[in-house]
């Protein structure tokens, strides 16, 4: 008898995504024939056939370089670590961070607020000409496709001047990301709530097609707060620059937009956005964050854009005759100007040979070891004239660190923390046209009623294990049969030592599992990741290895 294929079809068939996709085409028919031409005429006049055809053109130069020179199309992870900004003594770094990606979640909300945001900065600018009198394809101004190769050309200047000015080392192309949300919200700020909920939108799409019915348990994880992954200081240089920008478009367009939207806009845009996420590094994978600041300067910034671009029609220079619009401008100039500067210091920053680790796996230009407590060597060579976090060349640093002199580059890529949760991690080097992982292992034993010992390995690919990072000793905190016992890290393994009052007995290595061995008078016995010392009829579980999550 002949059984129905009908359940391995729809077991190959991702019938949840379907189902999403089916209804919002189908929603989105439903709308287009109860708007009738309406829905893209609009479009039309302003835009080639209403695509935004350089927005989609700079989308997918973006995809491509993640994809095929970050190397994701053929890994599982990009290659990250020599294009960010580090240094203006690394050019490479400067020249590709705006453009680069961490992942595949930090290029997908990219992406999705570069075509939102873009296509209304592309409507504004439009694809025809609007002057009166002036003809399509009479000269480079008023063709089309030269219209269209701006927007791209304009997005790669904007990246490459927001890794320029951002405090590196960065990633990402969030910086031209908050330039078009700028441009857009004093040229079009009715668009542009309209372009953030729909991006809102899209992005529900996009989860509930990526993820169409996950089934979620607790689980124990690293996690660093999500604002402490934000370049805040480079998104306020993007937005301020669409901002600046936006104005001079506002000036020759001869333009006056609506104030109370273009206040509304910017104060939903900065919160939503998390503008007020000011924050600094403490060291130890630690910050602080300074929300009440962070608040008031989204408030203030409303305020101020609202108040510079309200009357924009009438000049591009301030007059400071009692005209409040002028000095709001000013404050925002100035306040561009002094967040470029502030990138100076951190972007000379330079890591010479005595900065890079003497002990760890060596690749090519790189080291790669693990440290615990050593001063970060980036930060210690950044100089500012005042730190609200107090003295920066004593923060310190622990985990799995990178560093290149060659780059610039010092960074702790895991954290001691990440590292002892998951017992193990890997980090990925390379540059254009080559990469290598490095793996780190980090074995343990759980010491009874004391600190955990624990030694970390790390090896290339290919290669073998290396130990370049031991623990202190650790002393069970219990007497059996009048000893006690000390547990040891080393090279090869761990070590045992029994000691009698102030006199070490004897000291060995531990027994391998499923075995056991007297030191010192006591007999240690292993079953799988468990210690058990003991000496008579007295038998204590001692010490147990900490394993890896599930």
């Amino acid at each position: 008898m002949m059984q129905s294929s009908l359940p391995g079809v729809l077991d190959a068939v991702p019938v949840r995504s379907l189902t999403v996709v089916v209804t919002v085409a189908v929603v989105l028919v439903g709308v287009r024939r109860l708007a009738g031409e309406r829905l893209t005429t609009a479009l039309r006049r302003r835009l080639l056939l209403g695509v935004p055809w350089g927005t989609l053109l700079t989308t997918v130069g973006v995809l491509a370089i993640y994809l095929f020179v970050q190397g994701a199309w053929w890994h599982s992870r990009p290659l990250v670590t020599p294009f960010r900004t580090w240094s203006y003594f690394y050019p490479l770094g400067m020249l590709t961070g705006a453009f680069t990606h961490g992942g595949d979640a930090h290029i997908t909300g990219n992406l999705l607020g570069t075509v939102a945001y873009g296509t209304v900065v592309e409507y504004a600018w439009g694809h025809y000409p609007r002057s009166r009198g002036s003809q399509t394809f009479s000269s480079p101004s008023t063709n089309p496709f030269a219209r269209i190769l701006a927007v791209p050309a304009a997005m790669t200047v904007v990246g490459v001047f927001s890794g320029l000015f951002a405090v590196g080392p960065v990633v990402g192309f969030s910086g031209v990301v908050f330039a078009l949300a700028g441009f857009a919200l004093v040229t079009r700020p009715f668009l542009f709530l309209g372009a953030l909920l729909g991006s809102r939108v899209v992005e529900q799409v996009y989860r509930a097609l990526l993820f169409p019915q996950p089934t979620v348990g607790g689980s124990a994880r690293f996690v660093t707060p999500w604002w402490a992954n934000i370049a805040i200081q480079g998104h306020a240089v993007g937005l301020l620059a669409g901002v600046v920008s936006g104005a001079v478009f506002l000036w020759a367009r001869r333009e006056r937009p609506a104030t109370t939207r273009v206040f509304f806009a910017t104060l939903v845009f900065g919160v939503s956005n998390g503008l007020w996420a000011v924050y600094v590094p403490v060291g130890g994978g630690r910050f602080t964050l300074f929300r009440w600041l962070g608040t008031a300067l989204v408030f203030v910034l409303a305020l101020l854009v609202a108040a510079a671009t309200a009357r924009m029609d009438r000049g591009l220079l301030p007059t400071f005759e009692r005209d409040w619009q002028s000095i709001a401008g000013l404050a925002l100039v100035v306040a561009f100007g002094a967040l470029c500067l502030a990138s100076v210091p951190a972007n000379t920053a330079a890591i010479g040979p005595d900065d890079v680790p003497a002990d760890g796996v060596e690749v090519r230009d790189y080291v790669v070891t693990y440290d615990e407590n050593v001063r970060n060597e980036y930060v210690a060579g950044i100089s500012l004239p005042f730190d609200l976090a107090g003295d920066r060349t004593n923060v310190t640093e622990s985990g799995v660190i990178v560093a290149s002199d060659d780059r610039e580059i010092w960074i702790v890529q895991v954290q001691k923390g990440q590292l002892a949760l998951n017992q193990r991690a890997s980090v990925v080097v390379g540059g254009p046209g080559w990469r290598e992982t490095v793996y780190a292992n980090r074995t343990g034993w759980n010491v009874l009623g004391n600190k955990t010992i624990y030694r970390v390995q790390l090896r290339r690919e290919g290669g073998e294990r290396r130990t370049v990072f031991t623990s202190p000793p650790s002393t069970a905190d219990t007497t059996i049969g009048g000893r006690n016992v000390t547990f040891r890290p080393d090279d090869d393994g761990f070590m045992i030592a029994v000691r009698r009052g102030n006199a070490t007995v004897d000291v060995d290595r531990m027994p391998p599992n499923a075995t056991a061995r007297t030191i010192g008078g006591l007999r240690f016995e292993r079953n799988r990741t468990r210690l058990y010392a003991g000496v008579n009829d007295t038998r204590v579980k001692i010490a147990e290895q900490r394993q890896p999550p599930k």
